[in-house]
């Protein structure tokens, strides 16, 4: 699809923080003489307080030019004490889940953050001593649906809700979930100020930025696949940059066009409509993928939209 200054081919889905680059390897693929082997890495992301921050794994395929020269030279290399820190941007995040095989805790449902590495660059580990707290942000646009205030019996009421981001191609996007806490009081302001659209059954179409990241694996209890492991993405929501209701910019009010290209607005409607039913139009699971062939390793799969 051509672009022009005012038109976007592609709906951006990015994580970007701070990591150490492990498990640099090529992962062979079935498929034939053609099928050649992909360059994949694990990102270990910090998040939270710099001085007992929490790890998020991302288990990506590499894409960016660059990205790959990095992480091939580190291929082979297993000694912790090697590990590079990097600053890191993913794309096309999506959660898997499995039944765990082997170990300790075989037959229990499990689920990993997968992706793909656009960007990646060394930073000196010098640097930690200046971060106070590890932020690890995913930008995108999306669909607000299911505000609720929620009152747990164990700790502070919280407001909630979830988005439905999307991501690749403009004519044919797909959709990852996300379940937030909405972390911020501006933020919450706006998502009240939503409920009444979205109760109204509007298209109600935000620009968010997340913080931390996490796959939580469950087990299907309904439908033909019953059984079978499912993942929820869960974040926090702390920033809304713009909101419009059907298409109308209604946040921020004074700059009617800054923000969102018409085009990718316009797309994102249209594929609001042919998206599953259901409540707040949110199924159960991600969008389907074809893979271009089968990984010895799964993988997931790389759209062309970089």
């Amino acid at each position: 699809m051509s672009t022009t200054s005012n038109e976007k081919s592609y709906f951006d889905l990015h994580t970007s923080g701070i990591g150490y680059l492990q498990r640099a390897r090529e992962v062979p693929v079935k498929g034939g003489r053609r099928a050649q082997p992909f360059l994949a890495c694990t990102i270990a992301a910090l998040v939270g307080s710099a001085k007992e921050p929490s790890i998020r794994y991302f288990d990506v395929k590499v894409s960016g030019t660059e990205a790959k020269k990095l992480v091939q030279s580190y291929v082979g290399i297993d000694d912790p004490k090697q590990r590079p820190l990097v600053r890191f941007r993913l794309g096309d995040l999506w959660g898997d889940a499995f039944i765990r095989p082997s170990g300790e805790r075989q037959g229990e449902v499990a689920a990993s953050l997968k992706g793909r590495l656009l960007k990646a660059e060394v930073i000196d580990r010098a640097e930690l001593a200046t971060i106070e707290q590890h932020e690890l942000i995913t930008r995108g646009i999306g669909y607000l649906s299911r505000p609720k205030e929620v009152t747990p019996k164990d700790r502070d009421p919280f407001l909630s809700c979830s988005i439905g981001a999307l991501t690749g191609p403009v004519g044919e996007p797909e959709y990852r979930y996300f379940d937030t806490i909405v972390a911020t009081t501006d933020a919450q302001h706006l998502v009240r100020r939503c409920v009444q659209a979205i109760e109204a059954e509007r298209k109600v179409l935000i620009a968010f930025r997340l913080n931390d990241m996490r796959a939580d694996p469950y087990v299907r209890t309904k439908g033909e696949r019953a059984g079978e492991p499912g993942v929820s993405l869960e974040s926090t929501l702390v920033h809304i940059g713009l909101i419009k209701v059907d298409g109308q910019q209604v946040y921020p009010a004074a700059a009617a066009n800054a923000e969102a290209p018409a085009t990718p607005d316009a797309q994102a409607t249209k594929a609001k409509g042919t998206a599953e039913s259901g409540d707040a139009a949110q199924p159960t699971e991600p969008a389907a993928r074809e893979p271009e062939a089968e990984a010895v390793e799964h993988e997931p799969a790389m759209a062309a939209s970089f």
